[in-house]
């Protein structure tokens, strides 16, 4: 057994979580049926794209890429919603996404292209019967023509279009409009809408009507008007249907009127002649003098504000109001000249010839009157103004934009100053009749204005006399602070007041009354105070004033010719005082008043008689500072210090009570005054009771009982008492701290003082708790010196004085070399009970070699631990690798008990190394594990098992006829382990129950040793040959058999499903394939082109040539991994294909014509194939407008078909005057034909 390793402390490692990041919480959906939902979701989704894309198949004029670009707006949609929810394995990373997003916009573009791609025609074809193909008798109409393109048989259309006739509208809305003025040059110039109708114009005519001179000006236009014309422009909004907007700007003011209007076809365009507009001046209001800020005064009436508003009357001008409370209001004029009348108004009487003066521009001078009532800043501006015809000018919006510099009128309306008297008008103001001119201060109380202020006032000294006006008061500042120098008695009333701009108010108190105060005076009466053995102890003063209170009266204080006291002030807020003079001290006293005042008079001296005493105060006694109880252990004195008054010396008499029992004591002819009594020892422990009871004038002969507080003592029951409770020593881990526990008696708090054996110093404590805690943290024996309470001083238990404290030992770990054993392996003949030499562990330099074992034996190492359970081990794990980085795992071990079995890892190969790093117990955390200084290291070997692979290096495959009947042999590959080795080699088939075994000690070349097979192969079917197991010497053996397998394959055949010579391109024709249940490989030709077709089992042939030729099979192949066996048709196999005829309406282009009413249109179609010919056309609702664009959205329909047969020639022509499309919907020529036949 080795001796115990002392060890270090480590830190441990922390602990990681995993949270989910799903949108919507796990506990309110879990995650499986959010992807049910989402599946869901995106299975309707596709369901309705492919129940939309059936709705438009039949339809060339559908809205495909309208159907393009929603499906995908709806697609996109449907992923960021799905990637938003991150709903768990449905968050696709952004390269997925767009993968996604990219296969679905394909999708998309093949479905919903245009017509003419070819992609949607061959969709379209085999998603509906109804444009299928119908083929020569032998035609299967259940065939696969997906290939086939149906706009490329059954090409373009022809569309007649029939024009009606054109009108054209001159300002549908009858709007009226207006020409800006020079002075609002930032205004765009008005265009007149003309609507049109079935065409559009070429050449237009019209007139404009001066409003100012009457005269008439023509103006002609020739196009084309385009949007960029500079007169009569195309506009690039409101165009509807048939109907064109085009927009006729206006420069001048007049009436407008059309004359002619011609399309490109110089056709007359309809319009009424009497219509015109009227194109007034834009309406315009400003604000004259509006940079000049107008200064008013409140309350002074109303400001008016001048404007001027020019253009069409009626006016109604909008204005804005702002008030200084951030107030705004909208506020309307409306006004127009005396005597005016326009169409626009009521009453109006059309002339008998044309007049246009009443659209004349007219100016008008209005004047708005604003009520300021309140101080502050205001604000008008006009935002807004409207003429007669409705024109508006938003005035503000061009401030806004810049284009207009803003008029605003601001007023300034300033505060009305006001002044007040700071008097009661009750309560006169006093002057007090002091100095050589007495005068008062009236108080005054300036609100609002600004400085300077002028304040006038009046005085009348009597009722009966008139008012004086006196000078004026200025004040020059805001801060000043103003008032009226009172110098006579009467009454002083207020004027006026002005600031520096406006006249003021006089608010309440306006006026106040001044009277001269009266002097105060004091009458002094005083009365002694008597007692029955001592004479005089005091005196009563009784002091009656005049004048107005609050009184102050003040007296100075002598004894036996001594002045004790100077200036005893005594106030009273009644007219008459009572003082009661009674000092402690004995003695001829003297009371001199010295001054008297009141609440408008400082103290004015007093000539009053002297107050004479002889005085002899009582005695008295009182224990010093108010002390009121103690504490005090029982056996203990203690003392009490009492004051004593009156006139010594003086005996003193007092008790001490406990409960019912009382006993007397008594102190004479005491001279100081204070004293110490001296109590006796308290016997009982309770409460005790301190009571002065008399006091005895020795001088005097007088006594007097005492009413003190009596002073409490509480007495415990004996000294406190403190022991350690350590029966045995105290054990801390090193670095740790341990509590010491003491046993305490007495009263709480305790205080405590210890120290450790052998150090000088003395540590204190306090407890509030009988059950007291030390903390120390070094080991020794410590020793309790002294303990008191709250009584007195206590005593330490000898026999528990003493607590001893050490360290606990450290955690170990024996290794127990010659016991450890590996349990299972070959014994080496070793006796049962018996430790084998390889089981043993060695020692070999710094490490421990374990025995070697084969892969995954069953290893585990056993350790022997002392310190306190329970136990953690920590160590690492390092699996050596010559050709990378060491592959090392931190592992810990736990136990409840004192030993340990740590598990030996055997998955692996090679060399592992077992390093124990640290080892913790109850006590010691992360000790680290050292033997002799040196890390604790096991080393420990693996050996890998051996590895037999068989090399096949004869056919795997064979045809049937291919056996020659030679031996075949398999070559087996050994790597791993040492020879010799033991094979274990099985042979079975499928369909037999029983495999055959044979085992073979081998001894390999270069690792390959090649095994003859023991029978020949002749029947079809499969052989499996494996290696069953193999051993080496070392008793290690592989656990994977390994195997590889035979088959002898039957030869393919080919054979028609019927027999159809001709055929049409598209036609399907069919062929059954005899084979076993693996791919077959057809090859084919057609003419002169070669192919081949892989078929999986169970499959028929099937050909559909997209081009004509002639047909046939050349051979029939089955091919296994890499043999093939083929086999040629016993007769030659082969079909004629034709080709499918076309149709072509207008050359295979979409061909628009226009018609008037009469005229008719030429149809021409053209045939490709061999005649004759049949075909059949369709007239369909022609879905386009005036401007040949397609109508998207809208299916046409129907309107009638037709069938011309047996042409010979290759075109047919014919005319029509009806409108509609015609489009080709079915063809036939000699051999095929295409199409619907109806």
């Amino acid at each position: 057994m080795s001796t115990p390793v002392p060890l270090k402390s480590s830190a441990a490692r922390p602990q990681s979580a995993f949270q989910s990041n799903a949108r919507i919480p796990l506990e309110y959906c879990d995650g499986p049926t959010q992807r049910i939902y989402a599946v869901s979701a995106f299975v309707f989704l596709q369901a309705m794209k492919l129940y939309y894309w059936l709705g438009i198949a039949r339809s060339d004029y559908a809205a495909e890429f309208f159907g393009f670009i929603l499906w995908l707006a709806l697609d996109v949609a449907f992923l960021m919603a799905l990637n938003y929810l991150r709903i768990p394995w449905l968050e696709l990373p952004v390269i997925r996404m767009l993968i996604a997003l990219f296969t679905l916009a394909i999708i998309n573009f093949v479905l919903f292209t245009a017509s003419e791609i070819s992609p949607t025609a061959i969709a379209r074809s085999s998603a509906s019967k109804v444009w299928g193909y119908v083929g020569l008798p032998g035609w299967s109409r259940g065939e696969d023509l997906s290939f086939r393109n149906h706009d490329e048989h059954l090409q373009g259309r022809h569309t007649v279009l029939l024009k009606p006739y054109s009108s054209a509208i001159l300002n549908p809305d009858g709007q009226c409009f207006c020409v800006p003025d020079v002075s609002l040059p930032v205004l765009d110039q008005p265009e007149i809408p003309i609507v049109f109708n079935g065409s559009e114009p070429h050449y237009l005519e019209y007139t404009i009507t001066s409003f100012e001179t009457g005269q008439t000006t023509l103006h002609k236009l020739t196009g084309p008007f385009k949007e960029s014309s500079t007169v009569l422009h195309k506009a690039r909004a409101n165009q509807e249907g048939a109907k064109t907007v085009y927009n006729l700007r206006a420069n001048a003011p007049g009436s407008y009127k059309l004359l002619k209007i011609h399309d490109k076809d110089r056709v007359h365009i309809r319009f009424n002649h009497d219509k015109e507009v009227f194109v007034v001046n834009c309406p315009e209001a400003r604000i004259e003098n509006h940079k000049d800020t107008l200064d008013r005064c409140s309350g002074k009436g109303d400001v008016d504000i001048p404007i001027v508003v020019r253009g069409l009357p009626p006016w109604t001008v909008t204005y804005r109001r702002r008030s200084p409370k951030k107030e705004t209001q909208e506020l309307l004029i409306e006004s127009e000249p005396e005597g005016y009348s326009s169409p626009f108004l009521k009453g109006w009487a059309q002339p008998e010839s044309p007049n246009y003066s009443w659209a004349k521009q007219h100016e008008m001078n209005l004047s708005v009157s604003l009520g300021l009532s309140n101080p502050g800043d205001y604000s008008f501006q006009v935002t807004m103004v409207k003429d007669g015809c409705g024109n508006v000018i938003d005035l503000q919006g061009l401030v806004a934009r810049n284009l207009r510099e803003p008029e605003i009128q601001h007023v300034h309306v300033r505060e009305r100053p006001s002044v007040a008297m700071l008097c009661d008008p009750r309560r006169p103001i006093k002057i007090v009749d002091m100095g050589d001119s007495p005068s008062v201060d009236i108080g005054l109380h300036i609100k609002r204005g600004s400085a300077p202020f002028q304040i006038g006032y009046v005085y009348q000294k009597t009722d009966l006399d008139e008012p004086h006006a006196m000078k004026d008061i200025q004040v020059s500042k805001d801060n000043d602070k103003p008032r009226i120098v009172a110098t006579k008695p009467g009454l002083y009333t207020l004027s006026h007041i002005k600031d520096a701009y406006c006249e003021g108010e006089i608010e309440l108190p306006r006026d106040c009354s001044v009277t001269v105060a009266t002097l105060p005076t004091v009458d002094i009466v005083s009365h002694p105070i008597n007692d029955s053995c001592v004479g005089a102890i005091g005196v009563t003063v009784d002091a009656t004033f005049t004048g107005e209170g609050p009184w102050e009266v003040c007296f100075e204080v002598w004894r036996n010719g001594q002045l004790k006291k100077q200036n005893v002030c005594h106030s009273s807020p009644k007219p008459r005082l009572n003082l009661e003079l009674k000092p402690d001290l004995s003695g001829n006293f003297k009371y001199i008043f010295k001054t008297v005042s009141d609440k408008n008079y400082p103290p004015i001296k007093v000539n009053l008689p002297p107050i004479l005493q002889n005085i002899h105060p009582q005695p008295s006694a009182a224990f010093v500072s108010g002390q009121t109880g103690l504490k005090t252990c029982r056996g203990s004195s203690e003392k009490l210090d009492v004051e004593l008054y009156g006139t010594g010396p003086w005996d003193i008499e007092y008790r001490v009570i406990r409960g019912t029992a009382s006993q007397l004591y008594s102190q004479r002819n005491i001279t100081e005054k204070t004293t110490t009594l001296v109590l006796p020892p308290f016997e009982r422990e309770g409460i005790y009771s301190i009571d002065l009871g008399r006091v005895t004038d020795l001088a005097n002969g007088c006594q007097k009982d005492l009413k003190v507080a009596d002073v409490a003592v509480e007495v415990s029951n004996g000294p406190p008492t403190a022991s350690f409770q350590c029966d045995t020593p105290k054990e801390f881990a090193e670095g740790d701290q341990v509590d010491l526990p003491i046993h305490l008696t007495g009263g709480s708090p305790w205080f405590l003082t210890y120290k450790l054996e052998g150090e000088e110093s003395v540590s204190a404590a306090k407890s509030e708790s009988r059950n007291a805690l030390v903390t120390v943290s070094k080991p020794g024996i410590y020793e309790l010196k002294t303990v008191s309470d709250s009584f007195c001083e206590g005593e330490v238990v000898e026999q528990a004085h003493r607590c001893e404290v050490v360290y606990s030992k450290r955690p170990t770990m024996n290794l127990m070399i010659d016991s450890i054993r590996f349990r299972g392996g070959p014994r080496e003949n070793v006796p049962e009970g018996e430790v084998a030499p390889s089981e043993r562990i060695s020692r070999d330099g710094d490490h421990f070699d374990l025995p070697a074992v084969c892969l995954n034996a069953d290893r585990t190492l056993e350790l022997r631990l002392t310190g306190k359970a329970p136990f953690e081990l920590r160590y690492k794990r390092i699996h050596k690798s010559p050709r990378k980085n060491d592959e090392v795992i931190e592992l810990v071990e736990r136990s409840q008990h004192s030993t340990m079995r740590i598990p030996i890892i055997t998955e692996k190969s090679g060399t592992v190394l077992y390093q124990f790093v640290t080892l913790s117990d109850a006590t010691y955390s992360n000790v680290e594990v050292r033997h002799e200084k040196k890390a604790v290291v096991f080393k420990h070997v693996v050996r890998s098992p051996p590895r037999a692979t068989l090399v096949n290096t004869a056919k795997r495959e064979y045809c049937k006829n291919e056996i020659t009947g030679e031996k075949e042999k398999i070559a087996i590959k050994i790597e791993g382990g040492s020879g010799p080795y033991s094979l274990a080699i099985e042979i079975e088939r499928p369909d037999q129950p029983v495999a055959k075994i044979y085992e073979h000690d081998v001894y390999p070349r270069n690792g390959l040793y090649e095994w003859i097979l023991p029978a020949i192969f002749v029947d079809t079917g499969m052989y499996v040959v494996s290696v069953v197991r193999v051993a080496d010497a070392s008793g290690c053996s592989g656990g994977d058999a390994s195997s590889v397998n035979f088959e002898v394959l039957d030869t393919p055949g080919i054979t028609p499903k019927k027999h159809i010579p001709d055929n049409c391109v598209g036609d399907k024709i069919e062929y059954i394939v005899h084979g076993r249940d693996t791919p077959i490989e057809v090859s084919y030709s057609l003419d002169e082109s070669k192919h081949t077709k892989t078929l999986q089992p169970g499959q028929l042939f099937s050909y559909q040539a997209a081009r004509p030729g002639l047909f046939k099979i050349t051979k029939v192949c089955q091919t296994i991994s890499k043999k093939e066996c083929c086999t040629q048709p016993k007769y030659e196999m082969k079909a004629q294909f034709w080709a499918i005829p076309t149709v072509k309406v207008a050359n295979g282009d979409n061909l628009i014509t226009d018609l008037r009413e009469g005229d008719r249109a030429e149809v021409v179609a053209t045939f490709v194939g061999e005649p004759p010919f049949s075909w059949r056309y369709a007239r369909m609702e022609a879905v386009y407008d005036e401007k040949h664009q397609a109508k998207h959205g809208k299916r046409p329909k129907i309107l009638d078909t037709h069938t011309e047969r047996n042409i010979q020639g290759y075109t047919d022509t014919f005319t029509t005057l009806t409108e509609g499309t015609i489009v080709p919907i079915w063809i036939k020529d000699k051999h095929c034909q295409f199409g619907k036949e109806f």
